[in-house]
């Protein structure tokens, strides 16, 4: 997201460079003299000259936007994460990505706001369990309502709430003892 205005800008330097070898072109020059009259042929030069000018101005708001990013007086980021190891993963990624990666242009980070945090009395977890479940409930029924929708949709799978995330040969095979039970149980229900 941060190097996109970087990208753009030079995407529309290598249009502009692609542009000009076409327009200087003799053969370019003379198809378009002899497809057009006069008149036609001054509307398709106009018409490139704005184009021209248009991704021109558009180069110069990436341009801009770009040293806005770089810029730790006017801008600053926020990351936002949940306690959970891959969200706490992704976090430290996206740190790393945008103080170390361009040395030459880091982004400032002050603050990172760690959502979804339970009291340390563990007086608010079943408020919070409660919230989860339907949540859960709620999203669940909204991809039944989907999949009710298709002519042959896919089987929804429910695997209990694993105490961990999955990880490693261990983890899948929990994962997978969890999956062929839920099969079991729904082959001897038919």
């Amino acid at each position: 997201m941060i190097s996109t205005p970087g990208f753009l800008a030079e995407l529309i330097e290598r249009l502009l460079g692609i542009a000009q070898k076409v327009q200087s072109n003799p053969a370019y020059r003379l198809m378009i003299a002899g497809v057009t009259s006069g008149t036609r042929a001054e509307q398709i030069q106009s018409a490139g000259t704005a184009a021209k000018s248009k991704l021109l101005s558009f180069q110069i708001q990436m341009y801009d936007l770009e040293d806005l990013f770089a810029n730790p007086d006017q801008t600053e980021f926020l990351i936002v994460t949940v306690p959970t190891e891959l969200a706490v993963r992704e976090s430290v990624r996206l740190l790393n990505d945008l103080t170390f990666e361009a040395p030459d242009m880091p982004i400032k980070v002050r603050n990172i706001v760690v959502n979804q945090v339970l009291k340390d009395d563990g007086s608010d977890v079943r408020t919070f369990l409660s919230h989860v479940s339907d949540s859960q409930e709620s999203s669940i029924e909204s991809l039944q309502q989907t999949l009710n929708t298709m002519q042959n949709p896919p089987v929804i799978t429910k695997i209990q709430y694993l105490d961990t995330e999955p990880r490693g040969v261990f983890g899948l095979k929990i994962l997978g003892d969890a999956l062929l039970k839920e099969e079991e149980s729904v082959s001897a229900a038919s």
